[in-house]
């Protein structure tokens, strides 16, 4: 083997070895990994926790049951419209075999596709103890409303499947509801 091929593997290997010894898997990064020390955040006054499938959100006590709209698992909804738009909440599910941090960064980037939508933000943060992306978006009327809303939600990704929890408010009432949204945001959590 030419002394320059050897170096480079040595090299490779010694940094594997460091890597495996400090708790990463081969080659695989970890610049997303879960972050074991996540404590949840306490449940906000006036929240009640709701659950489905391997996935749980706390939510406004007052809020109700809502029709679910297109891959929606479960909705509520504030019984209260305000610019003829009820502020709401929704699970979607569907099938994602990677990490939380790459199906969010695939959210934002379908939601940047829809002509309908405009992606105001992307932060990364830490939802359920998973890197991911707070993603707040304002959208087009949709029919029958003629209210523009806007839109928080975050992307956790567990055992196969993709979940997304939606916070949505009129675009005029989204700064009043926006600490509940943070809170229904920063509640959710998925099984593992």
């Amino acid at each position: 083997m030419p002394r320059a091929v050897r170096e480079a593997w040595s090299s490779e290997c010694f940094l594997l070895a460091i890597a495996v010894s400090l708790g990463g898997a081969g080659c695989k990064s970890t610049k997303h990994a879960r972050i074991t020390s996540f404590v949840p955040p306490p449940l906000p006054a006036g929240f009640v926790p709701q659950s489905g499938i391997r996935w749980r959100v706390a939510v406004p006590s007052t809020w109700r049951d809502a029709v679910q709209k297109g891959s929606a698992a479960w909705a509520v909804a504030d019984p209260q419209a305000v610019d003829d738009f009820q502020a709401s909440v929704n699970v979607l599910t569907e099938l994602f075999p990677g990490e939380s941090y790459d199906y969010a960064k695939a959210s934002e980037a379908a939601l940047r596709t829809d002509a309908h939508t405009t992606v105001e933000s992307a932060r990364d943060d830490v939802v359920d103890g998973d890197p991911t992306l707070v993603i707040e978006a304002r959208w087009a009327p949709a029919p029958p409303s003629s209210a523009p809303y806007r839109t928080m939600q975050t992307a956790l990704a567990s055992r196969g499947t993709g979940y997304v929890v939606t916070c949505a408010a009129s675009a005029g009432a989204f700064e009043r509801y926006r600490s509940t949204c943070e809170s229904i945001v920063r509640s959710f959590a998925v099984e593992r």
